[in-house]
C-alpha cells in the first residue's frame, strides 16, 4: 500500500438482515509495519486494532440464485486510510484465532511442566479431512476412589469456524484451568474433571468455513442424530457427555459461539416448566460475578426448531442435568456497565472464559470470589459458604 491511500471496500455475500456493523462495531485490522513498532510514526507494536471509516450494512438488492427463494444478499461497506508505505494490512470481522494459535496454546500448556502435571490430552477422534479433534483433560490426581466420585464439567468450541470469539473465551478456561498457582482454579480441579474440546470443527477453521463442516454440514444441527462418519466430532462428543453422564454425573456442558447481531455476552438455556429457575441460576450468578455477562439477553426454552442443536439435544437426553448452555458472546461490544460503548478485546473475552468456570464456585457453595463478598459475604457465622443457590432461587 501507499501511504494516505484510502480505499473502499464492499463485501457483497452477507446473508443476515442486520448486523452490528450498523451499530458500532468496526473492522478488525492489522498491520505489519505497526506490528513489528520500528521508527516509523505509528508503527507502536501493536497487533490486532479496531478500525475502519464509513462502515454500513444494506441490503444490496442482488437476489440468491435458487429458485425457491426471493431472499437477498446483503453488502457491508467500509473505507480505511492506509497509514505507511509499502505496508501489508489485513482485515477480519474479528480478532482471528486459528487452528495453529490452538496447537501453540497447547505446546504452551504441555511444555510448562506445573500445568502439564494436571492437563492431558488425547486425540478425541479423527475429522473427515484426518485432523485430530483435540481433547483435554484437565483435574488434580488423587486416588482412584477420589477420582471416580468426581463430577464432571465439559466445555467445547467453535463448531462454527467463523465464531471466533468462542476460542477467545475457550483460551481464558485453559489457562485459568490449568494454573497450578491460582486458588480458585485448584479448588475447581479437586473437585470436578474439566472435559475441554477446544475446537469442534477443526476442518472448517482450517479451510475458512464460516459454519459448515467439510462435508457441508453446520454441525450444531446434528447432535440429534449425528452420524459417525459424516459428523464425527459431534458422534464422538455426544458419546463422552452420556458416559460421563452415567459414570459419574454431568454438573454443566456449556458450547462457546459467537453472535453476529447482539452486544454483551448470554447464555440460551433450556427450560423446565415445573421448576423454571433450576435452569436459570448459573448464568444469573455469572452475571453477578461477570462484567461482560448481560442476564437479561438470555433466554430459556426447549423449542422444536432447536431440537437438533446440542443444547436442546442433550438436556432431553439427560433430563437430570439443568446446566446445558450455549454461550452466545458478542463479535462488537458492551452496552453495560464501565466498559458500556467499547470493544471487547481479546482479553476480556479471555477473562469471560475465566469467569465461567468461577462461577461454578459460587454455585456449588464452595468458594465466594472477592468481587461478590460484598453482596453476599463470604461465610456463613458457623463458618461454611453459604447456600448461593437458596439465595439466587
Amino acid at each position: 500500500m501507499r501511504k494516505n491511500l484510502t480505499v473502499q471496500f464492499n463485501i457483497m455475500n452477507f446473508t443476515k438482515p442486520d448486523s452490528l456493523f450498523n451499530f458500532g462495531m468496526k473492522v478488525s485490522i492489522y498491520s505489519e509495519i505497526m506490528a513489528k513498532g520500528t521508527d516509523e510514526e505509528g508503527a507502536d507494536g501493536r497487533g490486532w486494532f479496531r478500525g475502519g471509516d464509513r462502515i454500513s450494512y444494506y441490503c444490496n438488492g442482488i437476489k440468491k440464485d435458487v429458485g425457491y427463494t426471493s431472499k437477498g444478499y446483503y453488502t457491508m461497506s467500509f473505507s480505511y486510510k492506509f497509514q505507511h508505505d509499502h505496508d501489508s494490512v489485513y482485515f477480519a470481522f474479528c480478532y482471528p484465532y486459528t487452528y495453529s494459535d490452538l496447537m501453540a496454546d497447547i505446546f504452551e500448556i504441555e511444555s510448562d511442566a506445573g500445568r502439564r502435571a494436571i492437563c492431558s490430552r488425547k486425540s478425541l477422534c479423527k475429522t473427515l479431512a484426518g485432523n485430530d479433534c483435540e481433547l483435554l483433560t484437565v483435574t488434580e490426581k488423587g486416588d482412584f476412589e477420589k477420582m471416580q466420585k468426581k463430577k464432571a464439567v465439559v466445555i467445547s468450541a467453535r463448531v462454527h469456524p467463523g465464531e471466533v470469539v468462542g476460542s477467545w473465551m475457550m483460551r481464558g478456561v485453559l489457562f485459568f484451568l490449568t494454573d497450578p498457582e491460582n486458588h480458585e482454579a485448584k479448588l475447581l480441579r479437586e473437585r470436578y474433571i474439566f472435559k475441554i474440546i477446544p475446537m469442534l470443527n477443526p476442518d472448517g477453521v482450517i479451510n475458512g468455513n464460516y459454519r459448515c463442516s467439510l462435508a457441508g454440514c453446520d454441525l450444531n444441527r446434528r447432535w440429534k442424530t449425528p452420524h459417525k462418519n459424516l459428523h464425527p466430532t459431534i458422534y464422538h462428543t455426544k458419546r463422552l457427555i452420556r458416559d460421563l453422564h452415567h459414570e459419574r454425573g454431568l454438573l454443566m456442558y456449556c458450547d462457546l459461539h459467537g453472535h453476529s447481531r447482539k452486544q454483551n455476552v448470554f447464555m440460551y438455556g433450556c427450560n423446565n416448566r415445573y421448576k423454571p429457575e433450576e435452569c436459570r441460576v448459573f448464568p444469573l450468578m455469572l452475571s453477578k460475578l461477570s462484567q461482560y455477562f448481560d442476564f437479561g439477553s438470555c433466554r430459556f426454552g426447549v423449542q422444536k426448531s432447536k431440537e437438533s442443536t446440542a443444547r436442546v439435544s442433550l438436556y432431553k437426553e439427560l433430563r437430570s442435568c439443568p446446566n446445558i448452555f450455549t454461550m452466545e458472546s458478542t463479535f462488537s461490544g458492551v452496552d453495560i456497565g464501565e466498559h458500556k460503548g467499547q470493544h471487547m478485546r481479546t482479553s476480556m473475552f479471555e477473562e469471560m472464559g475465566r469467569d465461567l468456570c468461577r462461577t461454578l464456585l459460587i454455585y456449588e457453595n464452595i468458594f465466594i470470589p472477592k468481587e461478590l463478598e460484598h453482596i453476599f459475604g463470604s461465610l456463613e457465622k458457623d463458618g461454611t459458604p453459604k447456600d448461593m443457590n437458596a439465595v439466587f432461587t
